[in-house]
């Protein structure tokens, strides 16, 4: 349902200093990854049914889908009373419960087909602009596309376009295979093409900064990068009642923080690998490349630098023998690389030429002439420091979200005010049904930002904002629509 014709520009436009060209929007999307997507396909009435069938396990969701009006769009309903109860691997319950009805019973290994349908209204259509850096897909587009998804490749789609079908260009992809992360790049891009969700997208954008306005209004400025070279960069401002953060965790790379980790041999990224083994950087006969972590983004490097025949030191904090690692947590016929190097960690190097695990070690200082300075444990208990020349070190020690274009950075947005914002650690702090931030209305987050990680759990903040607006927008137009009959 639109506004009121009216009613929103009449609001922004009592601000008063707007720069000239000001757009108004009834919501702005900063990022354009999946869960930025998946909200464009919502909002742009796209919307999802329950389609009547039990689900396989859950007799109370069951029944409480019974007990909510039928013939209504899922948009409609209380989610408040369809979620509660559930648990599964997401903190946020309208997560959980688009899960339910979209994957169900997926962590029982089963691949039960959706409860939901979806019907497109043009009417339900809400005015808004998703902005991107760089083409749909968000960071999918920057990673190194040979490596293979943690989830499988159906739990990576988005509504209406089967990833099996799509194929992204290469061999048939079963449903339930890992999927390279450049048939998923290929599939985000492709998929807003194939949803007629274009006009909705300005890519190739930067937004710099974000000012809040009375009644809960907020100014986008960015610059849009020009597609000829030499040409300047278009500046373009935003304002909207309804700012949604999609940002995503992986904009800024967490540093070693140590003397000399901005050296320029020093990478944050597996991409910056590959890199300087095509710019003939990198080699066999180089010096050892210093792997830096103990996660899967560290072991995708040693496997990469396997792959191009470069020595690797692999330093980790940790034991090699310490059982959280996230290797124990991935079923070995699914993940087989990764107990690979699980084990040549555990070997400590042994049993595998030009790999040499250093546990419990720590970077303490890198020189710009390619010398490491290390510490680790020494005789008797004690530690000792030592050096060490490489070629190359790579630090893949997870990454924060930027959100320096937000007032003061995003300051006291976490769940922990006076902590940054982190996906895992500290996500913004949202009403649980709208997705709203308790901190500052009119503001929203959804996806790793809201604490949802996996690709299969952004739908729902995208189901509980489209919920929100749409309530909104209802109450607003009766509001209206009295306010007419008593004149």
């Amino acid at each position: 349902m639109r506004a009121p014709k009216g009613t929103f520009a009449t609001a922004a436009a009592q601000h008063a200093g707007l720069p000239q060209g000001t757009v108004h929007k009834q919501v702005v999307i900063v990022g354009n990854g999946p869960s930025g997507i998946a909200l464009s396909h919502m909002l742009n009435g796209n919307w999802p049914y329950y389609n009547g069938q039990p689900h396989p396990t859950d007799e109370d969701l069951t029944a409480r889908l019974a007990m909510e009006p039928q013939g209504l769009s899922i948009v409609e309903q209380d989610l408040q009373f369809l979620s509660q109860g559930l648990e599964g691997r997401s903190n946020n319950a309208v997560s959980l419960l688009f899960d339910c009805l979209n994957l169900p019973c997926a962590d029982l290994g089963v691949d039960s087909e959706p409860l939901l349908g979806w019907q497109y209204h043009p009417d339900k259509y809400v005015d808004h602009v998703v902005l991107g850096k760089g083409p749909p897909g968000g960071s999918w587009q920057t990673m190194d596309g040979s490596v293979l998804t943690i989830s499988l490749s159906r739990w990576m789609e988005l509504p209406g376009l089967d990833f099996r079908c799509f194929g992204g260009g290469g061999p048939p992809i079963c449903r339930d295979s890992r999927a390279s992360v450049a048939s998923l790049a290929k599939y985000y891009s492709d998929y807003v093409k194939l949803r007629h969700l274009q006009s909705n997208f300005r890519c190739g954008t930067i937004v710099t900064r974000v000012t809040p306005l009375p009644d809960n209004q907020w100014l986008i400025s960015g610059v849009e990068q020009a597609g000829d070279e030499g040409a300047p960069d278009l500046p373009f401002n935003y304002v909207t009642s309804h700012l949604v953060l999609a940002t995503g965790n992986c904009d800024r790379p967490n540093k070693l923080k140590v003397p000399g980790d901005s050296e320029p041999f020093v990478v944050y990224s597996l991409l910056d690998i590959e890199r300087m083994v095509k710019q003939g950087k990198l080699g066999e006969h180089s010096d050892p490349v210093l792997v830096v972590g103990a996660g899967l983004s560290a072991a995708d490097a040693i496997i990469s630098c396997r792959f191009h025949g470069l020595p690797v030191l692999h330093a980790f904090r940790r034991s090699s023998g310490d059982p959280g690692f996230v290797f124990k947590q991935l079923p070995e016929n699914m993940y087989p690389e990764y107990h690979k190097v699980h084990q040549m960690m555990t070997d400590g190097g042994k049993s595998y030429k030009n790999y040499r695990s250093l546990p419990e070690h720590k970077i303490i200082e890198i020189r710009p002439d390619n010398k490491v300075r290390l510490m680790g444990p020494g005789d008797n208990g004690s530690s000792a420091c030592y050096v060490i020349k490489v070629s190359a070190v790579v630090a893949l020690l997870g990454a924060q979200p930027d959100l320096d274009f937000m007032p003061m950075a995003g300051a006291g947005l976490g769940v922990l005010k006076d902590l940054p914002v982190a996906s895992r650690s500290n996500p913004v702090h949202i009403d649980p049904f709208s997705y709203e931030c308790s901190s500052a209305p009119g503001l929203y987050a959804i996806g790793s930002l809201a604490g949802d990680n996996l690709v299969r759990f952004v739908h729902g903040g995208a189901l509980a904002f489209t919920s929100h607006i749409h309530k909104q927008m209802t109450s607003e137009a009766n509001d209206t629509a009295e306010e007419t009959v008593d004149v």
